[in-house]
């Protein structure tokens, strides 16, 4: 036995430190990419799940079971957390809809814990399922979102949110035998899971940034090249063989805003009598 050797209550405190760590990266993530809604929930997410271990390693005195209720309701919000910032990053908005799945999910959890006390096995049961179905709806909405599919961010964060949904699933039915280093192990994972779904939205974070910088770059090439322009009309034509002013074809595809003005010589040709009182006025 070596003095590395962890007990599940000390395991949780590790697990606690460990997600305070990322939740305060992901704070950082959100200064550094202002423009994406993600990173906030994310990091609540890992604030909401650092807390929930604290509560569970009895390092807070509470009475029995109630560590276990705080714990358990902090990490259902910190779920909720990850599953709203994939949601909303994946250009989702919050629907009606959404408030009857949220509410029949909490009633559905309300029940298990207060009313099945007398029924471990099938409170251990639905909370579990509850977990499921929120990990496994979240990776397929990722994964058949509207997000390109060959982005490494997507799959990685996808396929670890179905993955933590099915290990989920089997903790449910079967466990290794009940010893500390087993029953550490089987939590690692479910600890893992989670963050292996966020490393992946921390990449289409990345993802996105790579491809907003290739549209611009397009796009400035497409304005320092060669534009096809009418000699009459000065309309430009566009890669689908489309006509615009020059106006719209320069802010469609840059941040220049026009506003018209007239110039002296233009001024002077369709503006005679005016420009003529202007001169007079100077001459006086």
């Amino acid at each position: 036995m070596t003095s590395f050797y962890d007990t599940l209550n000390n395991s949780y405190l590790g697990y606690a430190a460990v997600f305070l760590c990322i939740g305060v990266a992901f704070l950082f993530l959100r200064r550094a990419a202002s423009g994406e809604i993600g990173p906030g929930y994310w990091s609540a997410s890992f604030f909401f799940g650092g807390a929930g271990f604290l509560f569970w390693s009895g390092l807070v005195p509470l009475v029995p079971g109630l560590f276990f209720l705080i714990g358990e309701m902090l990490h259902v919000l910190g779920f909720f957390m990850l599953v709203c910032g994939a949601y909303r990053f994946s250009g989702n908005g919050y629907k009606p809809w959404n408030l009857f799945v949220v509410g029949g999910w909490v009633l559905v959890w309300v029940v298990s814990i207060f009313l099945l006390r007398g029924y471990p096995y099938l409170r251990g049961f639905l909370l579990k399922t509850l977990r499921i179905a929120l990990f496994l709806g979240a990776g397929l909405m990722i994964l058949e979102g509207p997000l390109p599919k060959s982005l490494a961010g997507r799959r990685l964060s996808g396929w670890s949110l179905v993955a933590w949904g099915l290990y989920s699933l089997i903790f449910v039915f079967w466990q290794l035998p009940s010893t500390p280093a087993s029953t550490n192990l089987a939590f690692g994972f479910l600890a893992g899971f989670q963050i292996l779904s966020s490393l992946g939205m921390v990449i289409m974070i990345i993802d996105r940034i790579r491809i907003r910088a290739k549209d611009s770059e397009i796009k400035v090439k497409r304005l320092e090249g060669f534009l096809p322009i009418c000699s009459f009309c000065k309309r430009i034509r566009d890669e689908n063989n489309s006509w615009h002013t020059i106006e719209k074809y320069i802010m469609e595809r840059s941040d220049t805003e026009f506003h018209h003005i007239v110039c002296p010589d233009c001024a002077k040709t369709h503006y005679p009598d005016f420009d003529a009182k202007a001169d007079k006025e100077k001459s006086s």
